[in-house]
């Protein structure tokens, strides 16, 4: 899909929008449906604990798919290791420069991009199975602090 900068704006000229666009229909798509199956069951208001603990989930989740080795298997199909990544080193890049597998490459490798679709399913899961949802929750929340301490641990072993 090209189009005149004018219509797009500057840079934009050689990105997928149209697939990009097809990512965001289909996230609205199913939160809406979920929304609207679950509509009975919605809470008027979330505990600030359960928020937070689906914040940290997010966080981790979100990490596993775009940057764990462990995630390579979801990444795969649709991006390459970078040339000049290191041994063990997580570094990809999206497989193609064009279309629906280009769009999805930047997705799985998008910490952020990732974020809020993980954090679109923990909510959907949070609403229909709390206590379930609560569980695995706080199994990627005690992960994401692992995280974060370890990151801190290894910032004062190298002063």
């Amino acid at each position: 899909m090209t189009s005149s900068p004018s219509t797009l704006g500057y840079g934009h000229e050689d990105e997928p929008l149209a697939h990009y666009a097809a990512l965001v229909t289909v996230f609205a798509g199913a939160m809406a449906f979920a929304g609207w199956t679950l509509r009975r069951r919605l809470p008027k208001s979330i505990p600030p604990t359960d928020l937070a603990l689906l914040g940290l989930a997010t966080t981790r989740l979100s990490r596993y798919v775009t940057r764990d080795m462990a995630g390579r298997a979801l990444r795969a199909p649709f991006t390459d290791v970078a040339a000049d990544a290191k041994p063990q080193e997580v570094k990809e890049k999206p497989r193609s420069q064009r279309g629906s597998m280009r769009a999805l490459g930047e997705l799985v490798t998008c910490p952020r991009c990732t974020g809020v679709w993980a954090a679109g399913a923990l909510t959907v899961a949070y609403i229909a199975a709390p206590k379930a949802t609560r569980f695995v929750a706080t199994a990627f929340a005690a992960a994401s602090l692992s995280d974060h301490l370890n990151a801190l641990y290894a910032k004062t072993e190298r002063s």
